[in-house]
C-alpha cells in the first residue's frame, strides 16, 4: 500500500518539477534570492548541504528530546517540507514521516539543492493571502528582482514557522518578530558560511 502511496507522489512531484522547471532556472538568475536562501537554510535546516533528503541527527535528536523532555520539535529538512507542500499531505504520522524521508531523498537526485531551496521558496505558505514567494514578497511592495534587505529577509522566512494570520491583532505577530530577530541573530554569526 505504502508502495502504491509513493509512485502516485512521485508521479505528482515530477509533473510539478517539469512544469516548474522553467521558473526555477528564472529564480536561480536572480542574485538577491541567494541571501534568502542562506536565511531560509539558517532557519530551517542548517545542514542542508550536509545531508540527502532527511537529517539523522536532527531525528534522533527529535526523538530524543520527545522521549525524554515532553518536547515536540520538527525534524524536517527543507527537501522534506518541500514534498508535503507538492503532495499537500500534513497529517502527523509516521507513516507520512516515513514517505517524506523516501521522497526528499529521490528529490534530491533530480533537482539541485539551491533549485530545492528556489522551489520551495516559490510554493510555500507564509500566511494569509501569502502562498508563495512572490506573494509575500508583493506584501512588502517588492518584486523577484528587487534588493533584499537582511529585515526583510529574516521576515519572510520567520513566516514559514509562524505563518501570518488574517487578523493584524494576532499574537503571531509577536511570534514572527520574535522569530526574524532570532533569524537575524543566526546570519550575523553564520551567514557568511553559507
Amino acid at each position: 500500500m505504502i508502495y502504491k502511496e509513493i509512485t502516485i507522489d512521485l508521479l505528482t512531484i515530477n509533473k510539478l518539477i517539469i512544469n516548474e522547471k522553467e521558473n526555477i532556472i528564472n529564480y536561480s538568475k536572480f542574485k538577491n534570492l541567494d541571501k534568502l536562501v542562506v536565511f531560509l537554510i539558517i532557519g530551517e535546516d542548517r545542514r542542508f548541504y550536509q545531508h540527502k533528503g532527511f537529517d539523522v541527527i536532527a531525528i534522533i535528536r527529535a526523538i530524543r528530546n520527545r522521549l525524554f523532555y515532553n518536547k515536540k520539535e520538527g525534524a524536517s529538512t527543507i527537501e522534506q517540507q518541500l514534498v508535503r507542500v507538492i503532495t499537500n499531505q500534513y497529517e502527523r504520522s509516521f507513516r507520512r514521516k516515513l514517505k517524506e524521508i523516501i521522497l526528499a531523498t529521490y528529490l534530491k537526485k533530480i533537482i539541485s539543492k539551491k533549485e530545492i531551496a528556489l522551489l520551495y521558496l516559490k510554493l510555500a505558505y507564509f500566511g494569509t493571502n501569502k502562498n508563495g514567494l512572490e506573494n509575500v514578497l508583493n506584501s512588502y511592495n517588492l518584486k523577484l528582482n528587487d534588493e533584499l534587505s537582511d529585515d526583510i529577509c529574516a521576515s519572510i522566512i520567520a513566516r514559514l514557522k509562524y505563518p501570518e494570520p488574517k487578523s493584524s491583532i494576532s499574537k503571531k505577530h509577536l511570534l514572527i518578530a520574535q522569530r526574524a530577530r532570532y533569524l537575524m541573530k543566526l546570519y550575523k554569526l553564520y551567514g557568511k558560511y553559507y
